[in-house]
């Protein structure tokens, strides 16, 4: 008689999809009932990335201590690097929120995730973290094609590199990017070319404005599908203000709820930047979405005393009960005014303002895009013959 366990098969399951790919997946902080494995198994980020191979999957799992896990690690291979997505239990929920059920949740949280990306790390994905911080590193040379997916509280730090280019952020909640000023004694472009920031909520642009740490070179870039809003869930969002420095972006089908678009302070250094086809709670008047050439379609004075545009927002109840996860809240009314307000950029195809519009729409629960068992069903738990049949399902994610 063998006996086989659910969890068992599902871990073969797992390998076999990896192997599949011709890529090792490795886990980090992985406490399941089954003893580590070797060359999978690892207790820290930077022993999974050593072993790693270029394309390889470095899996981060959370931690049902109250602080949460804290990973930390230098990025200099080409890996794809995901956690379990987020709003999907009790412990990195704000308030009365309630959880998205897209996806099968984890116990416990990751506090935090630090990288530094230098030379070798291009084309690194980073998909399913909270509280992910991304610091480039002291080099000249390019570090490109940079792409964070799905992720919650993103800080992105351009720190004394060589040229960014085509980085991407997409389907996040929360995200902040930083290009601050020399250190001593460096030299060379630094630029930041086709930043695309896409389909995310709560976008925070802070490119240093003192004119002795004027960044090198064109800095551009696109933001599209994005939302802004104050008091969501409860929940102030701190991450609003779009300090631009003179740089040449592209703002385009995105909702601003918060003001962001109006007040001098959170809107600097914009005269470089095209507005086109945004709704916005400012008066228009001389705000550069108004003014700046080229800027066109856009709408002002946006009501947001009501759920006039969104399912949950301002007003996420029912008789008192939380009715939405704080993502999923941004999901349109069937009559909203966003609903084909805006353009594919390129096109002429109209596509939803806000982050469940455009072509890369928002995933609910930061859910990465790579398969995850749903269903594992077996007559029993144990087999007495040749034959044992289970039933299992899969789902890609994409």
């Amino acid at each position: 008689m063998q006996k086989h366990t659910l969890l068992s098969l599902a871990i073969i399951g797992t390998l076999l999809l990896s192997l599949t790919a011709n890529a090792t997946i490795r886990r980090v902080g992985f406490t399941g009932a089954v003893s580590p494995v070797n060359g999978i198994d690892y207790a820290t980020l930077q022993a999974a990335h050593d072993a790693a191979v270029v394309g390889d999957t470095i899996q981060l799992y959370p931690s049902t201590q109250s602080s949460g896990a804290t990973y930390s690690g230098n990025i200099t291979k080409r890996l794809y690097i995901v956690g379990p997505g987020f709003f999907v239990n009790s412990y990195n929920l704000p308030y009365q929120a309630i959880i998205n059920n897209a996806l099968q949740a984890l116990p416990g949280a990751i506090a935090s995730t630090n990288v530094t990306v230098g030379r070798g790390s291009a084309g690194t994905i980073f998909a399913g973290i909270s509280s992910l911080n991304v610091t480039t590193a002291d080099i000249l040379d390019s570090l490109n094609d940079i792409a964070i997916y799905r992720c919650r509280d993103v800080n992105v730090n351009f720190n004394n590199s060589g040229v960014c280019n085509n980085w991407i952020i997409s389907q996040c909640y929360m995200a902040q990017v930083n290009q601050g000023g020399y250190a001593v004694g460096f030299s060379g472009n630094r630029s930041i070319s086709n930043l695309r920031i896409e389909n995310s909520v709560g976008v925070d642009i802070n490119y240093s404005a003192s004119t002795a740490q004027t960044p090198v070179g064109v800095n551009s870039g696109q933001i599209l599908n994005c939302v802004w809003n104050v008091g969501a869930q409860g929940v102030t969002d701190s991450r609003r203000s779009l300090s631009f420095n003179n740089s040449v972006f592209i703002i385009q089908n995105c909702i601003d709820l918060g003001g962001v678009f109006q007040t001098a302070s959170w809107l600097f250094g914009a005269s470089n930047c095209v507005f086109v086809n945004n709704i916005t709670s400012a008066s228009g008047g001389a705000s550069p979405v108004a003014s700046n050439p080229g800027s066109s379609g856009n709408t002002f004075n946006a009501n947001t005393s009501s759920n006039v545009y969104f399912v949950g927002i301002p007003n996420n109840n029912s008789a008192g009960q939380t009715i939405y996860s704080p993502d999923a809240a941004y999901q349109l009314v069937a009559n909203s005014p966003a609903r084909n307000f805006g353009v594919i950029p390129g096109t002429n195809t109209p596509t939803d303002c806000g982050i469940y519009g455009g072509t890369n729409p928002y995933k609910s629960s930061g859910i990465p895009n790579i398969p995850a068992f749903y269903r594992l069903n077996a007559a029993s738990t144990t087999a007495t013959g040749s034959t044992y049949t289970i039933t299992y399902s899969v789902r890609s994610n994409n």
